[in-house]
């Protein structure tokens, strides 16, 4: 039978290789794609081509193509490599309600201490190519490991490997009408400082997101608005080579359409924005909380934007979000009456999204030696005040996709989401090529019963229903940054301690710690060119 099934298998593989040529004969058209114009005589019903696009231009026989137009002049070359041994001590606080660190919620394992020291190594090579001024092609891929891995978990860009590509787009400058232009393709998004979109760089990995994003260029007021998919789980039918296990549901995926008109009013710098979530990270359905602190199915509107300004030697900057929308059924997998705060909707009933967060902060910097910069800022990002299973209203805040780690402290303790912080910080520049901070950041929840959320938004330790506490503690960080070899090459040291709050001391108590302050340290060293 299974000869047989091999014969009929050639044959069939022999017949169609004979019949190619026959059929682009009847087509008209030469099977290797030969240049046509119909627009000389008028002709509209343009011939079918293997590449299925108009072949207006002659495509090489082989692939890649040659190009008369390539000139090694308009091709750069970039690259990073950074290495990074880093230490924590009794960093594992949480792991959720009944995680490897917890007993239960609120409560502490003794043997949740999770002390450890490890290093990372991050490589990347990026080709760019300007085939006009209008027209950009690049390509840049990533290595990310750990010293003595051989291998690596899901990382956020939906690949289980090592080795992927970190961005890939085509760029096209006055797109269709003038001063418009489309990037199509793996981008990064940065907004402002990073609090809603990042690239998350201190990661390991980092963010990056497929999409079409568009710029007009108005010179009054520029339009960003773009379309982004974080989850794809529906092209099970799709006969292009790209079908992933798993493919189900056409209303699995997650996209992010948005809106943003970054424009400069009387000095100061205003950054209005919509963006609106569906479908969540994860898609639906999912058996675990989704990525980035995105619920399942749902459909959340952000509002809000940034305004900064700086004025001789004072500066300041306000960002604020009201997020608004709904958390359907199928967000609760399984259709089980679980937690709104890790799955998004309890019991299969519709949910009702109302969020916000808030960020000020303001400093000086003195004309004196060393440039000292005194500053000050406080963080807010709502929490749900109910974390019962049947709550019908989502009120912790969802962050979305930042680089968290500049924020809130150093130590990668706290998300935008319930949570409340205040700190301040001295920084100096000892030389042109040196960089000093020291700072300091109180910090609390925002509602006693929804959980604490550290910088990967995930949860970092889950509450007990009955916590009336709210002081999680305050952290201290010094870091020092010194460049030399023209800038091309970055070495940095840093340092920091979380003395614990009220909130995580009762935790330990009630598993029988005696010690809960954590400790962090690093140093890395960085080259590009």
């Amino acid at each position: 039978m299974k000869g047989l099934t091999n014969s009929v298998k050639w044959v069939t593989a022999a017949a169609v290789l004979v019949a190619m040529p026959t059929v682009a004969s009847f087509a008209g058209t030469p099977a290797s794609g030969v240049k046509t114009t119909p627009a000389t005589d008028k002709k509209t019903d343009m011939p079918a081509v293997p590449r299925a696009i108009p072949d207006l231009t002659k495509y090489g026989k082989f692939d890649p193509p040659t190009a008369k137009i390539f000139d090694f002049k308009n091709l750069t070359i970039s690259g990073d490599m950074r290495v990074r041994p880093e230490f924590r001590s009794k960093g594992c606080f949480g792991g959720g309600g009944g995680g490897t660190c917890t007993s239960s919620a609120g409560t502490m394992r003794s043997s949740g201490d999770s002390n450890d020291f490890y290093t990372q190594q991050l490589i990347r090579l990026g080709f760019n190519y300007d085939i006009s001024p209008d027209v950009r092609f690049f390509t840049q891929a990533q290595v990310s490991h750990n010293f003595g891995a051989t291998d690596s978990g899901v990382n956020p860009n939906s690949t289980s490997t090592d080795f992927f590509l970190r961005q890939g787009f085509m760029l096209v400058r006055n797109f269709v009408v003038p001063n418009l232009s489309i990037k199509a393709g793996r981008q990064l998004m940065v907004w402002g400082n990073h609090r809603i979109f990042g690239h998350f760089d201190w990661n390991n990995v980092g963010f990056a997101f497929d999409g079409v994003t568009f710029r007009y260029n108005n010179k009054m007021m520029p339009v960003e608005f773009g379309w982004l998919r974080v989850a794809e789980n529906n092209i099970g039918q799709n006969a292009g080579g790209t079908n992933p296990a798993g493919a189900g549901k056409a209303n699995q995926d997650g996209d992010i359409i948005f809106v943003r008109v970054p424009t400069k009013i009387a000095g100061i710098t205003v950054e209005p924005a919509w963006i609106w979530e569906t479908g969540g990270a994860a898609g639906q359905g999912g058996t675990t909380a989704a990525g980035g602190g995105q619920a399942h199915d749902q459909s959340r509107h952000t509002l809000g934007g940034r305004a900064t300004t700086k004025k001789g030697m004072f500066d300041a900057t306000f960002e604020g979000y009201y997020q608004f929308g709904k958390i359907d059924p199928d967000g609760n997998p399984g259709g089980r009456n679980v937690d709104i705060r890790a799955y998004g909707n309890p019991g299969g009933r519709n949910v009702d999204i109302r969020a916000y967060a808030l960020h000020f902060d303001a400093g000086a910097t003195l004309p004196v030696a060393m440039q000292p910069r005194i500053g000050a800022e406080i963080n807010y990002g709502s929490g749900d005040s109910d974390n019962s299973a049947t709550s019908n209203t989502a009120s912790t805040f969802s962050q979305l996709f930042p680089t968290n780690h500049i924020h809130f402290g150093y130590m990668d303790l706290m998300a935008w989401q319930n949570m409340m912080t205040w700190g301040g910080k001295l920084e100096l520049r000892p030389n042109k090529n040196s960089h000093f901070e020291v700072a300091g950041h109180s910090m609390r929840l925002a509602k006693a019963k929804d959980n604490w959320y550290r910088a990967n938004q995930g949860t970092y330790f889950a509450s007990d229903a009955q916590n009336s506490t709210n002081s999680l503690g305050w952290e201290l960080d010094v870091v020092y940054t010194l460049f030399f070899q023209g800038n091309h090459v970055g070495w940095q040291v840093g340092y920091g301690h979380f003395f614990a709050g009220q909130y995580v001391e009762e935790a330990a108590s009630r598993g029988g710690i005696d010690e809960s302050d954590q400790d962090w340290g690093y140093t890395q060293l960085w080259i590009n060119f």
